[in-house]
């Protein structure tokens, strides 16, 4: 939606009953999906039920190829897209305590307040506690920030790190989603509830699994990072970072909300 609103394709007030709108049908597909139910989700720590991988995995490659075939088609600007800029250190530690909470919580930040909008006590608690820490953090900030921009890195991708291009990291990253979902489903067969597992029919998995190398081998061959289009704005505008051209006649951004410091999309 970030992208769309820079381009001025709906005011500040529009944009905000998107969200609301998109907040609300995320958590509802999430309260579908069970994951407002603890056990539902640390199932994965006891090798019983990987569904919060699945959910979260595909996500991340749907949101990974949609993302560079908008940007062929000349229909996302890339150069638009905000990057949250890496400090490595504090982000692994972040990461490591964001697992333990959600080992002893049975929640991450977005299901406890999926869990406490269903009506469930712990679900508050944690989200309590969650609102507490962040408090704690913000007192005690003058003391880490030293620690908090440790190993900074700047706003980079893959492809930066290791000086290849977006599409054959789009290809490995297909590749590893195949072989992660082949593999946690035996594990699941090993120690889940048969009874408790969705079923799924061998001949889709196959097609779903070549269909997804095969988005990720035409990324890689075709190679986003020089598609004609940004070729040609890096033409027409050598300083401007690359990005695909929008489709067709942006409207002009809402004359009542400034963008100052972008933060995000």
């Amino acid at each position: 939606m970030g992208p769309l609103y820079k381009f001025g394709w709906f005011d500040f007030t529009y944009s905000l009953q998107l969200a609301v709108l998109i907040g609300f049908c995320f958590g509802l597909l999430l309260e579908r999906a069970g994951f407002g139910n603890p056990r539902k989700l640390t199932a994965i720590f006891y090798l019983r039920d990987f569904a919060v991988l699945k959910v979260m995995f595909t996500a991340i490659v749907v949101c990974m190829l949609g993302m560079l075939y908008f940007s062929i088609f000349g229909w996302l600007d890339m150069g638009k897209v905000y990057l949250l800029p890496t400090y490595l250190w504090p982000q692994l530690v972040g990461g490591l305590a964001l697992g333990v909470g959600f080992i002893m919580g049975g929640y991450c930040p977005t299901t406890s307040v999926v869990a406490s909008v269903s009506g469930k006590l712990d679900g508050v608690v944690f989200l309590a506690g969650m609102v507490i820490g962040s408090l704690i953090f913000a007192e005690l900030f003058p003391l880490l920030e030293g620690f908090y921009k440790a190993g900074d890195m700047g706003p980079v991708r893959l492809s930066d790190v290791f000086g290849i291009q977006s599409g054959i990291i789009a290809l490995l990253v297909c590749v590893m989603a195949v072989l992660a979902f082949w593999v946690v489903e035996k594990v699941e067969n090993r120690f889940g509830d048969p009874e408790s597992l969705p079923a799924g029919g061998t001949r889709l998995k196959t097609f779903a699994a070549i269909a997804l190398v095969v988005l990720g081998l035409i990324l890689a061959i075709v190679n986003p990072d020089n598609s004609q289009v940004q070729k040609n704005i890096h033409q027409e505008d050598p300083d401007r970072p690359a990005a695909v051209a929008p489709v067709g006649k942006a409207a002009q951004p809402s004359e009542g909300f400034k963008i100052v410091d972008d933060e995000g999309c």
